[in-house]
């Protein structure tokens, strides 16, 4: 007899596409910049498909839709760099999540060998020349030989479920917490994501009730002060740009936003409703988690956000 089954929040074919990157999201990568130079123009574009293939000889992967504009040119290009980034760098994965006429204008890098983007400041940088081109239904499969590489110290830049993430927390006792009790030398600001990470991890189970990722969350929040564009969603908050549109598309068709012919989101009177609800639940929540601390502990943590946050 099996026991300890757990019941699907989703299930079904591949056929349903949106549903199926959903289930593939669950696992979490690392995300990477690939950049290529083919007939004197630049291109590059934020992936997680991203894999090491071989040790001896030194080789790897990555995939390409074969729909997107850029794919002729790295299948063509015979050559492509790929840079692994680091925590800090959300802003370079959702600059070049999107198609752009010209991506490396939109981050700060040095020709490799075969003149392909290096980035600044990520962890590790691999140069490589195509091996080979393999079809993977509707992506390009490219297998790279590593020419040359180079590794930084720090901490990657994590993706899952939509959503950036960052190391920090162990998972060995089944619950979500901190790593390890900060030490003098843990930075206040890693320190602080932590803490909201963890936070969040916490209320996740409230959202469900509601029907709601913490994704669609987010911008529900940030619909809830404005109405906006997907570009505008992309820049505020730290969501992929494919799974802004795929929130999108699941709280329209749950009546909770509407899209304008300009392209401006906004919540319907159901979405600002449901928005009113989660809300309540995140104040009742956060009075639980903060009842024992004393009043002029939390007056001092106050203080310190706002000037953080400039105010």
């Amino acid at each position: 007899m099996m026991s300890g089954m757990q019941t699907p929040a989703e299930h079904g074919a591949p056929a349903d596409g949106r549903a199926f990157r959903r289930a593939l999201g669950q696992f979490a990568t690392g995300v990477t910049v690939i950049g290529t130079v083919h007939e004197g123009r630049g291109y590059a574009m934020a992936a997680n498909s991203f894999s090491a293939v071989s040790l001896e000889p030194p080789l790897v992967l990555w995939s390409i839709r074969k729909e997107s504009k850029s794919a002729p040119a790295f299948t063509s290009s015979g050559h492509f760099s790929i840079n692994v980034l680091e925590e800090a760098q959300t802003a370079v994965s959702n600059a070049l999540g999107r198609s752009h006429e010209d991506p490396l204008s939109q981050v700060d890098w040095s020709a490799g060998v075969h003149g392909d983007p290096l980035l600044s400041g990520c962890l590790a940088q691999f140069e490589c020349t195509t091996e080979s081109v393999v079809d993977g239904g509707d992506h390009h499969i490219l297998v790279g030989r590593v020419e040359r590489f180079a590794r930084f110290e720090g901490k990657p830049l994590l993706f899952a479920q939509g959503e950036y993430g960052w190391l920090g927390r162990r998972s060995d006792t089944g619950s979500s917490q901190l790593a390890a009790a900060p030490s003098e030398e843990m930075l206040f600001m890693s320190l602080l994501r932590d803490a909201e990470q963890h936070m969040s991890t916490l209320f996740d189970s409230y959202r469900r009730q509601l029907g709601l990722t913490p994704t669609a969350t987010r911008i529900l929040n940030h619909l809830a002060h404005s109405s906006d564009t997907v570009e505008g969603l992309q820049r505020s908050t730290p969501i992929a740009p494919q799974a802004i549109d795929d929130s999108l598309a699941e709280l329209m068709q749950a009546g909770l936003v509407n899209r304008a012919a300009t392209g401006t989101w906004s919540l319907t009177e159901q979405g600002l409703a449901r928005r009113a609800s989660l809300r309540k639940g995140a104040e009742e929540f956060t009075a639980r988690q903060l009842d024992n601390i004393p009043a002029n502990d939390l007056a001092a943590a106050e203080r310190v956000l706002a000037a953080l946050c400039g105010r």
